[in-house]
This record gives structure tokens, sequence and C-alpha cells, in this order.
């Protein structure tokens, strides 16, 4: 039996989906945060069950090839699950977890290298602090609600460690409280920050549960304004128990609605409330694959089904002779048809409503697609939907995926319904995370 405190020499052979180590004790497994396949380790167990324990390293032994020194020094927060992994490294436990997921479905293809970045720090361009009484900014420690304090962070852009100083220091001058989620008081939540790269521009959007005084408002708002690059500053009223961070009440205090921003050849309006990919390097190189594996030739109607704010559609649009996207949500739609205009794009139209609905009535009505584009949740495509592109049998289905699982369930089905997997490939989005994105095409079998 496992007992807390237990200290424990263990063998780490493999990685949760969390990104803790996986070692076996007597033939039951042992969860230990922050190690690596390959790594030896002296581990003190800090929660023991009959069938399994978790522990914390106390000692590396023997370190796995990969293994370097962690970047960060706040390593309660729960972000970055590979901080202590090289970023080489990173890159081929990614292309093995797209492999194991596809050969557990007994699906084979040509999977590339996963296609990474040359500086893989810096690179969102949107970032979430959570605040709470103290007040204390920053992120969720590893499976748990208690906040890590964070001044600085490797994967932000730099200007939001100015920008969440401001705001702590505007809550302790002025006595504006913190959201306490036990008593649902107070009145901060959130800090939010969107950062235009190509742009330049700026936006903040601060969470309350309770709009503050108008006089602290307004002082808030003056000192943000002089941050360079500062474009929009929006307040969002949510009272709303749960962790939902951001709901449609958002207005604007000071500049613009939207930014701006650019991938490829397109620009874009972000709203506060705009779906956008969080790593714009990596999206140019994701949608690049994407069209690359489309292979359009000009006269193809294309289906872009789970669109959002119409960027893949944008980018197949001048390949394509027209496209279809397709999304539930009714502000990301308008968004994409604001986008179309602000690139003289016409060969498009977005449809609003869930791709298992409206793919089958478009088809049913007589319109059909010769090359299917998909970018679902994690949970992957509806059967229905699934059933309605075997029936419309499209010559080229790319399917781009957050989840190598669902992406590997989806294929088989797919695999007993007349496609074939041709080639995969990973795309690194999130580096330093358990996070893997798949560009995969499908072909009619011949």
């Amino acid at each position: 039996m496992f007992k807390t405190g237990q200290l424990l020499t263990l063998s780490v052979h493999s990685l949760t989906d969390k990104g803790d180590g996986i070692a076996t004790h007597d033939g039951r497994p042992v969860y230990v945060a922050g190690a690596l396949p390959g790594d030896e380790v002296e581990a003190r167990v800090t929660l023991a069950k009959p069938r399994y324990a978790q522990a914390e390293i106390r000692r590396v032994l023997t370190p796995a090839p990969g293994r370097r020194a962690d970047f960060c020094p706040h390593t309660e927060c729960g972000g970055c699950q590979l901080r202590v992994m090289d970023y080489a490294t990173q890159r081929e436990l990614k292309r093995e977890l797209l492999l194991g997921a596809l050969q557990e479905q007994g699906l084979t293809c040509p999977v590339g290298e996963t296609l990474g970045m040359s500086e893989p720090f810096h690179y969102r361009n949107k970032a979430q602090y959570a605040v709470q009484p103290g007040p204390t900014i920053g992120f969720y420690a590893k499976h748990s609600h208690r906040l890590v304090e964070v001044d600085q962070c490797r994967v932000q852009a730099p200007v939001t460690a100015e920008i969440t100083a401001l705001v702590h220091q505007w809550m302790r001058d002025l006595a504006v409280p913190a959201f306490n989620e036990a008593h649902h008081s107070g009145c901060v939540r959130y800090v939010m920050v969107r950062d235009g790269v190509h742009s330049g521009e700026l936006m903040v959007v601060l969470v309350v549960a309770e709009e503050p005084a108008a006089k602290a408002l307004t002082a808030l708002v003056e000192q943000l304004a002089q941050v360079p690059r500062m474009a929009s500053i929006q307040l969002c009223l949510n009272d709303a128990a749960g962790n939902r961070i951001l709901s449609e009440q958002v207005r604007t205090l000071w500049g613009k609605e939207t930014i701006s921003d650019r991938l490829g050849e397109l620009d874009f309006d972000i709203s506060a409330l705009s779906f956008y990919q969080i790593n714009p390097r990596q999206t140019e190189t994701l949608y690049r694959e994407a069209v690359r594996l489309a292979a359009l030739s000009g006269s193809e109607t294309v289906f872009d089904l789970y669109s959002g704010i119409g960027t893949i559609s944008l980018f197949l649009a001048p390949h394509a002779a027209h496209v279809h996207g397709i999304e539930i949500v009714p502000e990301a739609v308008a968004d994409a048809e604001r986008n179309a205009a602000r690139n003289d794009i016409d060969n498009v139209s977005f449809h609003c409503g869930a791709a298992e609905q409206l793919v089958p009535a478009l088809y049913a009505q007589g319109t059909g697609a010769d090359v299917v584009v998909v970018d679902p949740p994690r949970k992957g495509c509806d059967q229905v939907l699934l059933n309605t592109l075997a029936q419309m049998r499209p010559a080229r289905l790319v399917y781009v995926s957050c989840n190598p699982k669902s992406l590997a369930r989806d294929g088989a089905w797919l695999r007993e319904h007349g496609f074939t997997l041709a080639e995969a490939t990973p795309v690194d989005m999130f580096p330093h995370t358990m996070h893997v994105e798949t560009v995969a095409l499908f072909t009619l079998h011949k």
C-alpha cells in the first residue's frame, strides 16, 4: 500500500495527457509532477490511493536526455507542463502522441515532423489573468483553483506584465476590491490583454462583477491609455456564477471597439469577444498547410465547417470558386462577414448554425462540396455531420484537429466509409504544453 510521505525511487516511462510523468511501483501507477520519460527520480508520495499514487520530485537521480533547466520561476502555475523538456524533444513528443493516437485506431499514413517555432517564447496574443482578493493577479495552480501570482510570463507578450502591474497598483491605491468567489462579492474578476502582433495595437478588457466607481474607473483608463500601442480599453460586466470569463455585456471605455491584426495577406478586426487563434505566427503555418492539402485549382466549391471568424475560409477563397463557411456562434459569423468585406473577398458565404444541421440541409438542397475543411472542437465531428460527408463524397477532406484522439476516432470512421488517411502533420501551436494541433488529409478510396 502507498503511504503519504513515502519516498520512492522511480523510473518514468511516459506522460499523462496533463504532462505528469508515469512510473510503476509494485505494479501500480505513480504520477509524478514535473517528471519526464527517461528520468530516474526520488519522489515523495503526496496522495496515496489503493490503486495509484501521486508524487512530487525530491531529486532527479538520472535525468532524461531531453531534460533542461526550468525557464520559469512560477513552478506551481498549471500553464506550461513541458517547461523542463527541451524544445526539440517537445516537438518529437507531439509527433509521437499523434502517431500513437492514429495507431490505436489502426490508422497509418506518412506523418511529418512537427512544425515548430524558431523562437518558442512570447507567442501568445491573448492573456487572461485571474484576480482574487489580496489583490492577487495570476494563473491557477495545476489541478486547482488556487491562484499563483505571476508578474512575468515567458509565453505571453512582455507588455502584459506592465498592464497587470498597473491594474494591481490601481486596485491597491484606490481600494478597488477583487471578486470573492466564495461570497460572490467584490469587483475585479479578470484582466484580459489582446495584442495585435502585426498591427501593434493593444486591447485591455477589465472583467468585473460590479462596475467600479466612476472616479476610480477614470483613473485606470488614464493610466492604461499611456501604455504605448494601446488602442482599445473595454469594460466587461460579468456577475454570473461559474468560471466563464467574458459575458456579452462589453462596452468601450477608451479608443476603438476593435483592434486589427494580419495573417498572411489578410487583415482582421478583433473584438473583445472574437475567437482568434492564440499564436499568430503558427496560425499562418497551420493555414498554409491546410491550403496545401486542399490543393485547390480555382474551380472548386469548398465547405469550411466550424469556421469561426472566417480565417480559414478567407485563406481558401483566392484559390476556390466559392467557399461556404458554417459557424454556430452568431457573433463569429458577423465578424467573418466584416472580415470578408474588409479584405474585398466576395466569393464566400457565411451561414449561422450547427454544422450537423446546416450541412445536411445544404446538401439536400443540392449544394455539395468538392473539398471540405473541418476544424471541430476537441470532441471532434458530430456523427450526423460525418454521415452527410460520407454521402457527399468530397474529393478531399482536410481535418484540422486540436485533439489527436478525436481525430483518430473520426478518421477510423471515415476509413470505413470511403476515405483514406493520406497524410498528417502536427503543428506546435502551444510550445511547452501537451497540446497538439494536426492538419490531416483524407481522400476518397481509389
